[in-house]
């Protein structure tokens, strides 16, 4: 049983969330609700809950604020909230699960089904708890790629580049083996392109920070750090020339 505490600042949006859960209240008990980051602190000292359904902005704070304040952390973590990229962005960066308003009760229901099928993976929830709160703590980013095996947390200054593999990324990252994550090249580019990454090629997505030299041979390659050469394409030549030749990285 997935003992679960709703922290959202409407009561309407916290009984509404209440309602969709019964249908699988066989597996998930609401142990309690909260409308602040203060009681919602509280609370979770109290009732060390297994899931916290938490809204990103509260009436005293956010949800950042709540998560920052807790000393028992040992529970998984769903994120509610509506449009608000930075938000978003932040909670994709550490593989959290998050839902959008209005709540659907089919994405609820799997995302619940996803932490109660995880339930004893308690490691992977305080790695990806992790990465989160460092990202609210420091300019220095840090993401969390998950794997077959775990997950892997990783510098994004030290990510030289991703390729496309059918369905699936493979991240290269200094001095470590190649790291192959079950997303497409589209969701990391969407995730990093503001840090400096770009996407020269349909499968390839390079952080400009490990770009040694643009070659104009074979049609335009750029020799990265490593050493390897990634092709790029003639449609994105042009621009991808502009960025380097304005690059402040």
């Amino acid at each position: 049983m997935i003992r679960t505490l709703i922290i959202d600042d409407e009561q309407q949006s916290r009984e509404n969330v209440r309602s969709m859960l019964q249908g699988i209240e066989d597996k998930v008990a609401v142990v309690g609700e909260a409308d602040s980051v203060k009681r919602g602190v509280e609370m979770t000292g109290e009732l060390k809950p297994d899931l916290l359904l938490l809204d990103i902005h509260l009436q005293d704070g956010l949800g950042f604020d709540l998560l920052n304040q807790l000393s028992f952390t040992d529970f998984h973590v769903i994120f509610i909230t509506a449009h608000d990229n930075y938000a978003i962005r932040a909670i994709r960066f550490s593989a959290i699960d998050y839902i959008l308003k209005p709540v659907d009760q089919f994405q609820l229901l799997k995302a619940v089904q996803k932490v109660y099928e995880q339930k004893h993976t308690q490691e992977e929830s305080q790695e990806k708890l992790k990465v989160l709160l460092h990202n609210e703590r420091h300019k220095k980013k840090k993401i969390a790629l998950p794997t077959f095996d775990g997950i892997n947390l990783v510098d994004v200054n030290e990510i030289i580049r991703c390729e496309s593999d059918g369905g699936y990324t493979r991240f290269f990252i200094e001095e470590k083996k190649p790291v192959l994550v079950s997303r497409t090249l589209k969701d990391y580019e969407d995730l990093l392109s503001p840090y400096n990454f770009f996407r020269v090629h349909q499968s390839h997505l390079v952080n400009l920070n490990h770009v040694d030299q643009y070659l104009k041979e074979d049609g335009g390659v750029l020799l990265m750090g490593d050493g390897n050469k990634v092709e790029v394409s003639r449609r994105r030549k042009d621009k991808l020339v502009k960025l380097l030749m304005d690059f402040e990285g």
